[in-house]
């Protein structure tokens, strides 16, 4: 068994369905043309990996941010399933508060899990005893992707899908490879935005959408 077994294990069985599905969308802010030349159509089932491709100003994030409900298509419609539940990795891992220590921040993810099985994941995401109580806002970039992972091995909910916006932009080799292996590995929907080609054929992509 790898090191993130237990976190693989967890979304094991889950079933192909349709989770995500935009019909002819677009998207304009306000006083401005339309976001894409060609309305957008595609659809997201379980368990795929999708590259989000394209140029820098060419609407991914806004189609991350149409996806995720923050947005609302102008034109068109976006259907998702119901009580849909995603987790977003941008390049800063937001998902850290700052204000946290590092033990405050895994058990936030888990309010019933025993506090030494919480320490446990810390140790095996390479955060040992002497740093637990390290505010997270002190984090680099390779350790608070180290910590989001961690949480999301102890968390309560297994998300259907995980977003990753351009992940490895702030983190070095050792935990890029890391990432690549939980992403790898992991059963559900991947939606990924990235410009390093490695990371993106390492993941094993089976649909392209290109912007």
């Amino acid at each position: 068994l790898t090191l993130f077994s237990k976190f693989m294990h967890r979304v094991f069985g889950l079933t192909r369905k349709k989770l995500i599905e935009a019909r002819q969308i677009n998207f304009a802010y306000k006083e401005s043309s339309n976001l894409w030349q060609d309305n957008l159509d595609f659809t997201v089932y379980s368990g795929e990996r999708i590259w989000l491709a394209g140029n820098n100003g060419s609407g991914k994030s806004t189609l991350l941010k149409l996806i995720t409900s923050t947005l609302e298509p102008t034109e068109g419609t976006m259907y998702r399933t119901d009580n849909l539940q995603y987790v977003y990795l941008d390049q800063e891992y937001s998902l850290i508060r700052s204000s946290s220590t590092i033990l405050e921040q895994v058990a936030s993810f888990n309010s019933v899990m025993a506090e030494h099985e919480l320490k446990i994941c810390l140790n095996r995401f390479l955060f040992p005893q002497k740093v637990w109580d390290k505010k997270c806002a002190y984090l680099s970039g390779g350790e608070r992707m180290r910590l989001v992972l961690c949480c999301l091995m102890v968390s309560q909910s297994t998300p259907d899908v995980i977003i990753a916006d351009e992940p490895t932009n702030n983190i070095d080799i050792a935990n890029i490879h890391i990432l690549t292996d939980v992403l790898k590995d992991y059963e559900g929907t991947l939606i990924v935005v990235s410009h390093d080609m490695t990371f993106i054929e390492d993941l094993k992509i089976s649909k392209k959408i290109l912007l």
